[in-house]
């Protein structure tokens, strides 16, 4: 468990600026000098919402697509969890044209400066539907490297590094009452491999309503991690009711 147990400590050192940031909002009571924190939806909802809050999601949100690095991890906190409560926020957000074209651009292997600039345009236009999936601001992270442009790179870095870190703040993966609470199933695979693991094969969704995902053997001797997904599954539910399963990546 070493390199999650190296995280979540980075997480730690950084929660003391996070605590100095807040005006009189504040996502759980509690916050101040934890570890961990746990998400306070209803209360993320409301500031989020308040145009009068310093985390109003329609500001927060234009920094973040600005490319904006000074945003902090509290900021960060209240853009990832805040974004369930958005009306274009959808368990599903797919832009399966332009996720198909890209994927077969990447498939290819060796790509030249000029395929790595499409891959951003589409990219860019796959993330208007989630803008914080990891696996994407991954993708958007290689391609400015390969093109040369090391100020975007650096930029959608950051984003992942952040969003990775509000992930880690929020559980410790180790149980069903303790789990890493996500926007989306993709991001639970991409945090797997952001932890240093390989997806073990099996999933399965606990009665505490986490996914259970396991790992393959690892110097760590991490057997799986948990990931909180009662929002997600709420957001199932408007869809289509009762949920039962949420293998989908």
């Amino acid at each position: 468990m070493k390199k999650y147990v190296l995280l979540l400590m980075a997480m730690v050192f950084t929660n003391l600026s996070i605590a100095q940031e807040t005006d009189d909002d504040d996502d759980n009571g509690q916050d101040q000098g934890r570890e961990i924190l746990v998400p306070d939806y209803n209360s993320i909802e409301q500031i989020v919402k308040d145009s009068n809050s310093l985390f109003f999601y329609p500001r927060l949100l234009k920094k973040y697509e600005d490319n904006d690095t000074t945003l902090s991890l509290r900021e960060y906190r209240m853009l990832y969890y805040g974004y369930f409560f958005q009306d274009d926020y959808s368990t599903y957000n797919t832009y399966e044209e332009v996720d198909d074209t890209a994927r077969a651009l990447l498939n290819k292997g060796k790509l030249s400066k000029e395929e790595w600039q499409t891959v951003i345009r589409l990219e860019k236009k796959s993330l208007q539907n989630d803008p914080f999936e990891l696996k994407k601001l991954n993708v958007m992270f290689i391609a400015y490297k390969k093109t040369g442009d090391s100020l975007d790179a650096s930029a959608y870095l950051d984003k992942i590094k952040k969003i990775a870190f509000t992930i880690l703040s929020s559980g410790d993966g180790q149980s069903d009452t303790t789990g890493l609470h996500v926007l989306s199933i993709s991001d639970e695979y991409a945090m797997v491999k952001i932890l240093g693991y390989e997806y073990g094969g099996e999933q399965e969704l606990t009665n505490g309503q986490c996914d259970y995902l396991t790992l393959k053997e690892n110097n760590d001797n991490v057997k799986g991690l948990y990931f909180d997904v009662k929002q997600i599954l709420k957001g199932y539910q408007k869809l289509y009711g009762d949920v039962t399963n949420t293998s989908k990546q």
